[in-house]
């Protein structure tokens, strides 16, 4: 947890979130080191989503390909909580490449020393990987979709150690069209029957499309339990008559 609040503390300015709460500050926040866990949380979430110095937003992406933009993927903060919900935005607004699916996968996979290994790092990710929530969205003629990954109280949060580091990752699969082909909007219906009564259509069997994968890296902290609230509340000592 320093590592990584150390890492957040580069990269961050350390005021307020929110530029109206004047009044009432984090107890956190401008203190000097958190005392407890539980503070330390929540000022390394709140350090990674705070402005860095490359005035760079570290909650925006925009992803291409081939020199062309296909969509925009925003998140709420790059830190989340186990047992906290992940909201995603997707907007296609700009795409100038048309996105005719795309799912999004929520998963997990370790990173082992190269110094320590056994296997190679794509037979490690194959092995490791662990997908713990999936969504699928049609595209086609779609400005913006909405994503929410839920993460399970019972994972394992981040970790990093000297041999092997556990990461969290949005992975987004994306079915565009051919570029071959180009980037109009294709016929959704074929014409099966016409005559005086009118026409009958149903929807086409084959589309030239390809694929591709994009992942963003997502930090994911421990959640604390009532158990882990006494436990450090408690006292340091106590006398014994």
């Amino acid at each position: 947890m320093s590592q990584l609040l150390d890492s957040s503390r580069r990269d961050s300015s350390l005021g307020l979130l929110s530029p109206s709460a004047t009044g009432a500050q984090s107890p956190i926040v401008g203190r000097g080191e958190p005392a407890t866990m539980e503070g330390a949380i929540s000022l390394a979430i709140q350090r990674s989503n705070s402005g860095t110095t490359s005035k760079l937003s570290v909650n925006r992406f925009e992803i291409f390909r081939s020199g062309n933009r296909v969509a925009i993927i925003m998140l709420a903060r790059p830190a989340y909580r186990l047992g906290e919900v992940v909201p995603v935005v997707v907007d296609f607004h700009e795409s100038e490449i048309r996105c005719l699916g795309l799912r999004v996968t929520l998963e997990t996979s370790e990173h082992v020393d190269p110094d320590i290994a056994l296997r190679s790092s794509a037979s490690i990710l194959r092995v490791s990987r662990r997908i713990f929530a999936t969504q699928h969205e049609s595209t086609i003629s779609a400005d913006r979709v909405n994503f929410n990954l839920a993460i399970p109280n019972s994972s394992t949060p981040e970790f990093i150690t000297s041999g092997v580091n556990l990461e969290w990752k949005l992975r987004f699969e994306y079915m565009t069209m051919d570029q071959a082909v180009g980037g109009d909007v294709p016929e959704l219906l074929e014409e099966v029957v016409e005559d005086e009564r009118g026409t009958v259509s149903v929807a086409v069997e084959t589309m030239p499309c390809e694929t591709f994968e994009v992942t963003l890296p997502l930090h994911v902290y421990g959640g604390i339990s009532k158990f882990d609230d006494i436990h450090e509340q408690a006292p340091k000592w106590f006398d014994i008559d």
